[in-house]
């Protein structure tokens, strides 16, 4: 039975998993998408949408968060999803969103589709969660085939640590990778989707945010 969605301002909701503190590129990145959804309505059905899954009429979302939520679910997630409802923007948060006892991820591939700007919040374990991958690599195919709008926020983390895999993001990535090479189930051509999706966002403008 899906869960009411909360209103302040404008119907809002989205996926805040782990959050910190709030962060100091927050208020920046809360200001630019503002300004962004101010003058226009939340974006249709996109044809990428999982053919299984639909989001109804009026579950379209000016902006999506994908976060690792050990990570950042009660610390900057949660205020920068919060300062997004403060402001009337309608986000999505799959764990007020998402029908329980349904196949969830064909619903979340579908409001990634169906948000106008989508938030790629990289954190150090962002890259342990073959969700959270899959979820970029739809963002960066919605980015490419349809021009939506990402914004990439870096916490606590680099731009190139996530291009390239280095540091404290490179290393839980490594290790996560060596262990689904384990797995002779795993399709290696996932791990060059998931790599391709990284490279390509982080060349994006983004911002960073320590803490």
């Amino acid at each position: 039975m899906r869960r009411p969605i909360k209103k302040r301002k404008i119907n809002a909701s989205k996926n805040a998993e782990d959050v910190d503190t709030g962060a100091s590129g927050s208020m920046t990145v809360l200001t630019e998408i503002n300004f962004i959804g101010s003058s226009s309505s939340p974006t249709e059905t996109n044809n990428n949408a999982s053919s299984s899954s639909t989001v109804s009429a009026g579950n379209c979302y000016e902006v999506f968060l994908s976060f690792r939520g050990p990570d950042t679910r009660h610390g900057f997630t949660d205020h920068l999803y919060n300062g997004l409802l403060d402001v009337g923007i309608n986000a999505f948060r799959d764990d007020d969103e998402l029908c329980q006892g349904k196949d969830i991820k064909p619903e979340l591939m579908a409001a990634i589709t169906n948000s106008k700007i989508l938030i790629p919040i990289f954190s150090e374990n962002y890259g342990t969660s073959s969700w959270c991958l899959d979820e970029l690599v739809q963002i960066m195919e919605c980015k490419n085939n349809n021009g939506q709008i990402v914004l990439p926020i870096f916490y606590k983390v680099k731009p190139a640590e996530v291009r390239y895999q280095t540091g404290r993001f490179g290393q839980a990535f490594h290790e996560r990778q060596n262990r689904l090479r384990e797995r002779s189930s795993f399709d290696p051509t996932t791990l060059e989707k998931w790599k391709k999706a990284l490279d390509e966002v982080s060349t994006l403008k983004g911002y960073e945010a320590d803490g």
